[in-house]
């Protein structure tokens, strides 16, 4: 999930649109949850379901903010995860594990088994030709996609492609054309992607200490949020949300 507060507000902002624009319901499934900023916004919806990462750190956060709803919050492999679930979201996850296709498939098998259909929330980095960046390394990407390769692998794992909304363009698009550009390469901790992929929900590329905060808590983003809305539906930005539908 976005660490940038304003850019994650504005990406919640458009799954509640999807959400109820096709009348997506619980219970659900954040695949990858990191510290439970998805599963805490489904939850304040009076969703139930379950939270999973396999970072022990991040689902100790997850796991307290989530308290107080019936939302699960637990440590494991993705490719553990079993049960039954209406709606599953993945917030910029599927860039960092290997196996992209395997976890499709494997989700795939967690949706009702009564025919009913399910539905898929999945953001992840794109364009990446033009848009890789060093940040792409600080937080463990294996890769960035395209459209037409993401939509031709959702329908291999039995997914149909309802919405590609790019998020990013112009306004987040230019701040981070500026901000790889300004400020000095940062590297992570880790020493592998996996590591750099376990620390990625509470680190920030974006993090310029006091300039963040101010930035933004600066109140003009609903009206940037206006601005970018018209754009949503174009692939000039670096990252975008998806909705499918079971196939």
């Amino acid at each position: 999930m976005a660490n940038f507060e304003p850019l994650k507000k504005y990406i919640l902002k458009l799954m509640d649109e999807l959400i109820d624009q096709y009348q997506l319901t619980s219970p659900f499934l954040d695949a990858g949850c990191g510290i439970g900023d998805v599963s805490l916004h489904l939850a304040k919806r009076g969703w139930e379901g379950l939270a999973a990462d396999f970072s022990p750190e991040a689902i100790a956060i997850a796991r307290k903010n989530l308290q107080p709803y019936k939302v699960r919050a637990e440590a494991m492999d993705l490719f553990a995860v079993k049960g039954e679930y209406k709606t599953i979201v993945m917030a910029t996850v599927i860039e960092h594990i290997k196996e992209d296709t395997a976890i499709l498939k494997h989700l795939r098998t967690c949706y009702p088994k009564d025919g009913s259909k399910g539905y898929f929330i999945v953001s992840m980095p794109t364009n990446p030709k033009k848009e890789w960046r060093w940040d792409d390394d600080f937080y463990g990407h294996y890769r960035r996609y395209e459209k037409e390769a993401l939509e031709k692998q959702l329908a291999g794992c039995g997914f149909k492609m309802l919405e590609f909304w790019d998020y990013t363009f112009p306004v987040f698009w230019a701040l981070r054309r500026i901000y790889t550009r300004v400020l000095p390469k940062q590297t992570a901790g880790g020493e592998t992607r996996e590591e750099n992929t376990s620390e990625s929900s509470m680190q920030s590329a974006w993090d310029m200490g006091t300039t963040s905060t101010i930035i933004g808590k600066i109140p003009v983003w609903p009206l940037i949020y206006a601005m970018q809305k018209p754009f949503k539906l174009g692939r000039a930005g670096f990252e975008a949300i998806v909705l499918a539908e079971t196939a």
